[in-house]
């Protein structure tokens, strides 16, 4: 089973979409209101800007890659702290601290999203350097119609 990108929305605000990926296997095959998505890392910042945008007693702070959630008795009768790292392609799997709305599997026309999600999470290599420059040769010029 692959990864099926849908829309997140954190329930009863007017925050999101936020594209997130869901592995079947994370979730018995089932997505839920409280499944833990992976979010690349400029979607997770913005799930932050938001959620500073409502006094709903959870803030959350990046400590260079991790991103930490606190919240106070206020939010949940408890209060706590959870941190998230980036999974080995960088993906920040949040969830579970409120119930997600979601819209999806998407469909086939914005299965290309997901493509471009999980493209970009994979770690950079540098392609092999070429062994010699290759010479690009000019074309010659067009030939222009008289009086043009």
């Amino acid at each position: 089973m692959i990864e099926r990108l849908f829309h997140f929305y954190v329930e009863d605000s007017e925050h999101g979409p936020y594209p997130g990926l869901v592995d079947p296997r994370d979730t018995l095959g089932h997505i839920g209101p409280h499944c833990s998505p992976a979010f690349s890392r400029r979607t997770a910042e913005q799930i932050v800007a938001d959620l500073h945008k409502d006094n709903c007693g959870m803030t959350a702070r990046w400590d260079c890659e991790v991103l930490t959630f606190d919240w106070t008795p206020d939010y949940d009768g408890d209060g706590g702290t959870e941190s998230v790292a980036p999974d080995e392609r960088g993906l920040y799997r949040i969830g579970g601290r409120w119930p997600w709305e979601y819209d999806g599997p998407l469909e086939v026309a914005e299965r290309h999203q997901a493509a471009l999600a999980r493209s970009a999470a994979r770690p950079a290599t540098a392609p092999p350097p070429a062994a010699e420059p290759v010479p690009v040769a000019a074309a010659p010029p067009a030939a222009t119609a008289p009086g043009r």
